[in-house]
């Protein structure tokens, strides 16, 4: 059985965003277009997978299994943040340096999903 959540659908928004930008801007340097593509694909893919009833459930056992974990994708979200805001504001906002920060969005979903399913789970209990 598929189920759909709000992840899902950002993931979607996140591929379909990404692509538009890779194939909107022809003049991008090749491995910044080739990067946004790839986290594109990516995204699409773990808009697939969540719709999945084990992507769930791996979540899960992650969490049950590494208990002392739960502050570990509060960490990688703020530090991927932090790190994204001075790379780009280093290369003083260029858009490449924007462009090439947003292909690191997947992974700050990827643990904001995790937190709202521990969170989940924790209120189950």
């Amino acid at each position: 059985m598929k189920r759909f959540t709000l992840f899902t659908f950002l993931y979607l928004a996140l591929g379909v965003c990404l692509t538009a930008i890779a194939l909107g801007y022809p003049s991008l340097p090749p491995g910044l277009q080739t990067s946004l593509f790839v986290s594109a694909g990516l995204s699409y893919l773990a808009c697939f997978l969540s719709t999945l009833p084990f992507w769930r459930e791996t979540a899960i056992r992650f969490y049950r299994r590494r208990n002392s974990a739960v502050i570990l994708p509060w960490l990688v979200i703020g530090f991927i943040i932090i790190w994204m805001i001075w790379e780009v504001q280093s290369q003083n906002w260029t858009m490449e340096a924007v462009l090439q920060a947003l292909s690191w969005l997947l992974v700050v979903l990827l643990q904001a999903e995790l937190i709202v399913i521990t969170g989940q789970v924790n209120s189950e209990h």
